[in-house]
């Protein structure tokens, strides 16, 4: 798919899904389909991820190389955010971005993230970005 996301097989993409479907239910949050307004044409994803082993919750995106530069992760990733905040009460979020992702970066950036740690997420080094809820 991407430089910084590993494709998967079937059955990495099927425990993938029943993990998300987990997720909905026990959190009330998860991955989004990312659509474009006007052609419903499929883009990408975003949304809202548990990691347990941080007891945090990631913001995250990922969309299709022919989605860049139009300003849909951010768009999308700020709603999410505003989700988070004002929908789960959620008093911050991270993204845990690779070092080298100068695009997740900017678009992590705009919505007013910041570096907070280095840190692993599945065997990669990380920076984790996050954002505090205004009270």
């Amino acid at each position: 798919m991407t430089r910084f996301i590993r494709a998967l097989d079937r059955g990495e993409a099927e425990e993938r899904l029943r993990r998300d479907a987990v997720e909905w239910r026990e959190r009330g949050h998860g991955m989004l389909a990312v659509l474009d307004r006007e052609s419903g044409e499929f883009l990408g994803r975003a949304g809202l991820k548990y990691w347990p082993q941080f007891d945090e919750t990631e913001l995250g995106w990922a969309l299709r190389r022919e989605a860049w530069d139009h300003g849909y992760a951010t768009e999308a990733g700020g709603a999410c955010v505003e989700w988070a905040f004002s929908e789960l009460g959620l008093p911050y979020v991270t993204a845990m971005i690779n070092r080298d992702n100068r695009r997740s970066i900017a678009v992590a950036e705009r919505l007013h993230l910041s570096p907070v740690r280095d840190d692993e997420l599945l065997g990669e080094p990380v920076v984790v970005y996050a954002v505090w809820r205004d009270d």
